[in-house]
């Protein structure tokens, strides 16, 4: 699918512009469904609590990513717990391998156009407290692609799919945190045919980098960023530094 545009702003399900069905439809097979392993999902479809954006990387090229991301800051900033699903229309791949260096460059793309950095925050992808963080966010993103056979929980239609929220979000969820996570990975050991993966974790004693993308294998695991590609681009900030429009830096202070 490559004959989408990138729009400026971003939209519930129930006012999409035209041409998107297609898109809506297979998130809503998978992510709506009631076996679904991530419980709140089909909740939050249901209630259209979730903005979607899309972008077209034939296009546009990287920058869609940029695009859809900044739109994605700004409704965080707004709303701090609030789920994002961004779709990148004519990425050219055929594997999960081609899926993941796409994702490697959207991710180096996004450092270049925002890569301020909290100065306490960690830099290294293997460090367990590490973020990504861009525009003052510290983003957590969960890849899904078409080319996830096995482990369909990362298969939420043919468009490139990337779902993100703050990290943070996740401490504020309306169950106990650890209970949630107990019952998605249960939840997912009966969806997919393939076993929960190792790399899954919880923040703090798990690197985060290798969740975003998991591959149909519980072999190595995907890493799209080392130390190096993280430090040679952004720009460390002072612990209590503003972001550029001078709201606090996200999921510090000032976070609700």
């Amino acid at each position: 699918m490559s004959s989408s545009t990138t729009y400026g702003s971003l939209f519930r399900a129930d006012e999409h512009p035209e041409g998107l069905e297609s898109h809506f439809a297979g998130f809503a097979q998978g992510a709506g469904s009631k076996e679904f392993p991530c419980v709140f999902a089909p909740l939050a479809l249901r209630k259209g609590e979730l903005l979607f954006g899309v972008g077209n990387v034939a296009h546009e090229g990287w920058k869609a990513a940029v695009t859809l991301m900044n739109l994605a800051a700004e409704a965080i900033w707004d709303d701090p717990d609030q789920v994002v699903v961004l779709w990148l229309d004519g990425i050219d791949s055929d594997s999960l391998e081609g899926d993941h260096e796409a994702f490697r460059q959207i991710l180096l793309t996004l450092l270049e156009a925002g890569g301020w950095w909290p100065a306490d925050a960690p830099v290294d992808p293997a460090d367990p407290k590490w973020n990504f963080w861009y525009q003052g966010i510290d983003f957590f993103i969960n890849v899904s692609t078409h080319h996830h056979r096995l482990r369909r929980s990362r298969n939420l239609g043919h468009p490139f799919t990337l779902v993100v929220q703050s990290r943070a979000s996740f401490d504020r969820l309306p169950v106990h945190a650890s209970a949630a996570r107990r019952q998605i990975r249960r939840r997912l050991a009966a969806y997919d045919a393939v076993d929960v993966s190792p790399h899954l974790g919880t923040h703090g004693d798990a690197p985060e980098l290798p969740q975003y993308f998991l591959g149909d294998t519980n072999g190595c695991p995907y890493t799209a960023l080392a130390g190096r590609d993280v430090t040679g681009r952004v720009t460390p900030e002072e612990e209590t530094s503003d972001r550029p429009d001078g709201a606090p830096v996200h999921g510090t202070r000032g976070t609700a």
